[in-house]
């Protein structure tokens, strides 16, 4: 059930995004850019407007813009990569202000890091891109892929206790390097070391992985330690398989 108090927050940060995105739509038409606004868009893509155009840039330019004060909004970041990737545009921006208010310096920022992800050569094979724009205007570019998985990281030692027992499959493993990775119902994936396989029939059997092979698998949730993918400990077949020999 939503309390009066969420309600009262959404409609804050609706009306917070409403008025940044019109801020940034006016700044970047002074400056001489064509945009195409659809409400639809950014309903269904997160993109809050497109950059057709810029006056006397003959390029061709199509980039779809999203701007948050959100600070690290894992939900949305999925939603507007999701985009991203399908095509709508052949270029798409995240916009992410640590203050919650976009300052004159702030626009120019936003502005500038538009056209430096269009025309700098460095990023012409770049499709998709986040930046972030710090209180006092300094920036950085960062990959949304990479934080999304970093974000997804800390929401599962949110969700999970270190120790805490869980199931899951074996999708893959690396002979000559002796680990592989875990996946458990919910798609997350966790990694494993050989020396984290406490079952005698799973050791055995591991060495003679075929890639494509799944085992189902009982392990502990042993964090992340800052890495990609988090730990399991703990190894072992189920008790109920066929091959567990205990």
């Amino acid at each position: 059930m939503t309390t009066g108090e969420e309600v009262t927050n959404q409609l804050s940060t609706d009306e917070s995004h409403i008025e940044l995105t019109q801020q940034l739509q006016e700044y970047f038409e002074r400056a001489g850019a064509e945009l195409d606004v659809d409400p639809s868009f950014s309903e269904r893509y997160l993109l809050d407007f497109i950059i057709t155009r810029f006056q006397d840039v003959h390029a061709h330019v199509n980039l779809g813009v999203h701007i948050t004060d959100s600070v690290d909004d894992m939900q949305r970041q999925q939603q507007f990569l999701q985009a991203a990737q399908r095509g709508i545009v052949l270029k798409a921006i995240y916009i992410e202000l640590v203050d919650t208010t976009l300052s004159p310096g702030g626009l120019l920022v936003a502005f500038g890091a538009c056209l430096s992800f269009l025309f700098d050569r460095r990023y012409s094979q770049v499709k998709s891109t986040g930046i972030r724009i710090q209180e006092d205007c300094s920036f950085n570019f960062f990959d949304l892929d990479e934080n999304i998985e970093r974000l997804e990281r800390m929401s599962m030692d949110e969700d999970f206790e270190i120790g805490e027992d869980l199931e899951g499959r074996v999708i893959a493993y690396f002979t000559d390097k002796g680990f592989g990775f875990i996946q458990n119902d919910d798609e997350h994936k966790f990694f494993f070391h050989i020396a984290n396989v406490v079952d005698d029939d799973l050791r055995a059997r591991l060495p003679a992985y075929v890639p494509g092979e799944v085992i189902p698998v009982e392990f502990q949730y042993g964090g992340n330690d800052g890495k990609k993918y988090p730990k399991a400990l703990n190894v072992s077949l189920p008790e109920d398989h066929p091959t567990n020999g205990r």
